[in-house]
């Protein structure tokens, strides 16, 4: 997939804002430079996205949107030109995952949490089966990511009071053949202990 001229010019910006405040970026190479693959971190913040998008050079990469922002004819353009698609995430269902795996098929680099939503606390929440499914359904590996500090304010990062960073494990692949409830959550859980080991400085 070739990156839009929005798309690259969104990237500069977005990683020229984010080194204000102090972004160390480390692993990138990680990410594997071409086929489909799953880009898993924990999830804090709303410019998680972004953020871990932003820290990627070797490929552009599909973002997750809400449904809702999508109904905006301008909103939309600006959205889809960025390599962001509508996702229902009250209610994904099986048309949404089925989406999903198409993305991935086609090689398409995506982002996403497999904790399935955001944490308010800065704690890790129990995993969900989504990138462990996708993940043996496809047969994508999966790169796990730790942000640490989207949790606290722009100023505090400004003023140095809190790292801000971004980092990349080596890739986990899928070592199971079906892609049934409990293989995929399995998959899932063992994604996050890797994001959490990256703490470690592993």
């Amino acid at each position: 997939m070739r990156a839009t001229v929005p798309y690259n010019i969104g990237y500069f910006l977005f990683l020229g804002f984010y080194k204000i405040f102090g972004l160390k970026i480390e692993g990138a190479d990680n990410v594997p430079k071409k086929g489909g693959v799953i880009i898993a971190s924990n999830h804090r913040s709303n410019y998680d996205p972004p953020l871990v998008g932003c820290c990627i050079a070797s490929r552009p990469v599909v973002f997750l949107a809400k449904k809702g922002l999508f109904i905006n004819k301008t909103v939309s353009w600006v959205l889809r030109s960025v390599h962001a698609v509508p996702v229902d995430t009250g209610n994904p269902g099986i048309n949404t995952m089925r989406f999903f795996v198409n993305l991935l098929k086609k090689g398409k680099a995506l982002i996403m949490f497999p904790e399935g939503s955001r944490s308010k606390t800065n704690k890790f929440l129990p995993a969900q089966p989504g990138v462990g499914y996708l993940s043996i359904k496809t047969k994508v590996p999966v790169v796990p990511v730790l942000i640490t500090g989207t949790h606290e304010s722009m100023l505090k990062h400004l003023l140095r009071q809190t790292p801000l960073s971004v980092k990349f494990g080596e890739p986990i692949y899928p070592e199971y053949d079906r892609p049934t409830m409990r293989n995929s959550k399995a998959l899932s859980k063992k994604i996050i202990e890797n994001i959490k080991r990256l703490t470690d400085g592993n």
